[in-house]
């Protein structure tokens, strides 16, 4: 059986360290196998296999997807999918709501009276798919907040005064569309967020796992979870969902679950997409 993390942000996203160093961290930590999920973007994957060539680690295709479930934010993890305009859509469109949401959230914050330009979070973010973290970064940078959990609970966070709901597309509709990719969807880190009818409707809606292993679950959630993926024959996965923060440095490694060498994932792993998402 195989140590696998498969929940990890990189600097394509909102996480603080490259593609290369993520696979080095991985590979000092004894890890087998990672998932690069950064979110709404797959442009870390390419430059984590590369890097991790000749390692033995294996690194599988993934991406975070934002997605809007019965009116609430809900995060998917999709993995192996294929070369296909299908999923390069769908990020591409993500692209453009994360990039109009960032707008909005600018003018809120100038509307508070606050001196952030567009500029100044695109400079932060970088290549970056842009995000309420970077924001976060400017508002700190600029002295508005002291870290970034004061940021999001006074400023960004869904409740509060500069925050701007963004249209993802519906659950259903995103994992159709991975499907369509030839991926596998999995729901992301689900806590106490969902009800059984919940998990029975996405389901239905063709989920084919759930993330059973993750930092903000304890022993109940696990339990919870590794229960009915058993009883539903969906799949079982886990992951630190690392972003490179100091924080996050005791889960990697630590926070996994087992894949064997047959493993749908492995068989898979899914070809590079290109895609300017």
């Amino acid at each position: 059986m195989y140590k696998a993390d498969l929940h990890i942000h990189t600097q394509a996203s909102d996480g603080k360290l490259s593609p290369p160093q993520v696979v080095d961290e991985a590979l000092s930590r004894g890890i087998d196998v990672i998932a690069i999920t950064d979110h709404d973007t797959i442009t870390g994957v390419s430059i984590a296999r590369k890097h991790a060539k000749g390692t033995g680690l294996q690194v599988i295709q993934g991406v975070e997807i934002s997605t809007l479930f019965n009116g609430r934010e809900c995060h998917l993890l999709a993995y192996a999918f294929e070369d296909d305009e299908v999923i390069s859509k769908l990020l591409g469109d993500q692209k453009k709501r994360r990039i109009m949401r960032a707008r909005e959230i600018i003018k809120n914050l100038n509307k508070m009276g606050f001196d952030i330009t567009w500029d100044d979070v695109i400079g932060e973010a970088g290549l970056s798919s842009v995000g309420r973290p970077h924001i976060a970064r400017v508002l700190i940078k600029k002295g508005y907040a002291a870290d970034i959990q004061e940021a999001f609970f006074r400023y960004l966070g869904n409740q509060s005064s500069a925050y701007h709901k963004i249209d993802y597309p519906l659950t259903e509709e995103a994992i159709s569309y991975v499907h369509q990719a030839g991926g596998f969807a999995v729901l992301a880190h689900p806590g106490n967020h969902y009800t059984y009818i919940d998990l029975k409707n996405m389901m239905d809606a063709g989920l084919d796992g759930i993330e059973c292993y993750h930092p903000s679950h304890n022993s109940s959630h696990q339990k919870k979870y590794l229960e009915y993926c058993e009883n539903y024959g969906l799949m079982i996965t886990g992951g630190s969902d690392f972003h490179g923060k100091p924080s996050d440095y005791y889960h990697l490694g630590v926070i996994h679950c087992k894949i064997d060498p047959e493993h749908p994932f492995l068989q898979k792993q899914g070809a590079e997409v290109i895609s300017n998402a």
